[in-house]
């Protein structure tokens, strides 16, 4: 790991970090928190941390091109596949692109790919120095808006919310979006800081031209319903919505890793969707709401004061992320940003 890395050659020239930061001309913070994993420093920081150390950049801060990743959602994650891969502290940790990197026009930018079970990184990859977890397509926009953020960078990783929550038990993410009824969110399994990012109804994607209204009617038609996981609070929803209007069981149909891949899945096939609205909404399917639900950013306050973590914060109190979740469409940013 670069920390460890750079701790080692630092001892092996026997320099305090007060002796590096001098000849390197950086803060004294500046490498502690490299050396701890909580901060990559910028290239021309890099540069000279590393003349200082009498080595190269490359040396110190390169990832090695084989290496033991720890998969960021506790499953193991598929021989082949192509993954993103971020820094936790100490751990390199991964997750799986969707479709193989194709969802959309053209290929996602993979850091690595699993061989032989474990993640071999390919040529010019650099971990992402944040990672949050969450079902909120928002998160992955608030990434795109901080990708050429050197250090800040995010890996939003696209998770159910009990999945997003155990993740961040296990310390594999800095932390995580949750959506639920607002008096029905989870318990936090490690103290965070908690920050309300929107509000958004969770329900039933259906065809325009099916004339569909209500839960009753969707099971009444008899089509099919993409649904999602277990730990989804979406499916959990649904499934208190069709006992409420007396169905014992739910319909069949295909599973979902998340709520815009559940709409375009619907959009395609003629079916329904237990996604949000503004899933619905993108792929012109009309829409039955079931729950209003809040949904928050949690950050895990070891993590608080990271480079990434400001910069989120930034992104969620600044006015590119909240035009463009307006001219999505279907969220309410009301309070958008406030401590939670």
């Amino acid at each position: 790991m670069t920390g460890s890395r750079l701790r080692s050659r630092r001892l092996a020239l026997g320099l305090t970090q007060a002796d590096l930061a001098a000849r390197a001309d950086v803060s004294r913070q500046l490498v502690a928190a490299v050396e701890a994993g909580r901060n990559t420093p910028a290239v021309d920081a890099a540069i000279r941390i590393a003349h200082g150390l009498d080595t190269t950049a490359d040396a110190l801060f390169a990832p090695e091109p084989d290496v033991a990743v720890v998969p960021a959602l506790g499953a193991a994650i598929p021989e082949g596949a192509l993954v993103r891969v971020g820094r936790v502290g100490e751990l390199l940790v991964a997750a799986e692109l969707a479709e193989h990197g194709t969802a959309g026009a053209g290929w996602a930018r993979p850091d690595g790919t699993v061989v032989d079970g474990r993640v071999r990184l390919l040529a010019g990859a650099r971990p992402a120095d944040t990672v949050v977890a969450g079902c909120d397509p928002a998160l992955g926009l608030a990434a795109a808006l901080l990708d050429d953020a050197g250090p800040r960078s995010l890996l939003a990783i696209d998770a159910p919310t009990g999945h997003a929550v155990a993740a961040l038990a296990h310390g594999t993410v800095h932390g995580i979006t949750v959506h639920e009824r607002p008096e029905a969110m989870p318990a936090a399994p490690v103290p965070v800081v908690r920050r309300h990012l929107a509000r958004w109804e969770v329900g039933l994607a259906v065809p325009v031209t099916a004339g569909l209204a209500t839960i009753g009617d969707v099971v009444a038609a008899g089509i099919p319903v993409v649904q999602r996981g277990p730990a989804a609070s979406s499916q959990q929803a649904f499934l208190r919505a069709l006992a409420e209007a007396g169905h014992a069981d739910a319909p069949p149909g295909p599973l979902a890793s998340g709520h815009l891949e559940a709409a375009r899945c619907a959009a395609i096939i003629g079916a329904g969707a237990v996604t949000t609205a503004p899933a619905a909404s993108a792929f012109g399917l009309a829409f039955i709401p079931l729950e209003v639900h809040s949904v928050e950013i949690w950050i895990d306050e070891r993590w608080a004061t990271l480079p990434g973590v400001l910069a989120l914060n930034d992104v969620l109190d600044g006015d590119p992320l909240a035009d463009r979740l307006r001219a999505v469409g279907g969220y309410d940013l009301t309070a958008t940003g406030r401590g939670a």
